[in-house]
């Protein structure tokens, strides 16, 4: 099959799709690219998280995160671009810590936020809540 017949393929095929299953084959590409682009891979925890973003205070938790950033399960009015300031708070005998992110994508079910200029004491900080909150 030539290069011409597989795109035609693949719109005859889209094209018969419902508008949702459109939708969940777009999301599903675009998060292979996004593990394409990363350079850590992100674990899964669930950790909550505090964060002020155009004059708003908001709770969420944290779905995933590595030393690059994280994934916050949120409906805040967000969009791409956006700076945010991050209070991560993961255990009682550590305290919080804060961190600059900004919103790298949106998804329905949340942000992905690419963490902005991490010191290494923030970094150390991200790799122990990997390390102490592993399933």
């Amino acid at each position: 099959m030539n290069e011409s017949r597989y795109f035609d393929r693949l719109i005859e095929i889209i094209s018969d799709m419902s508008l949702e299953e459109q939708k969940e084959l777009l999301d599903d590409l675009e998060g292979r690219e996004t593990k394409k682009i990363r350079k850590h891979s992100r674990q899964e925890r669930l950790i909550t998280v505090n964060y002020a973003v155009k004059g708003r205070a908001y709770q969420n938790f944290i779905q995933n995160i590595s030393t690059e950033g994280a994934f916050i399960e949120t409906r805040a009015p967000l969009t791409v671009g956006d700076r945010i300031l991050l209070t991560i708070s993961y255990s009682k005998e550590q305290r919080p810590f804060k961190i600059e992110a900004e919103v790298a994508r949106i998804d329905p079910e949340g942000v992905g936020l690419k963490f902005r200029k991490v010191s290494p004491v923030q970094e150390d900080l991200i790799n122990l809540i990997i390390e102490k909150t592993a399933k």
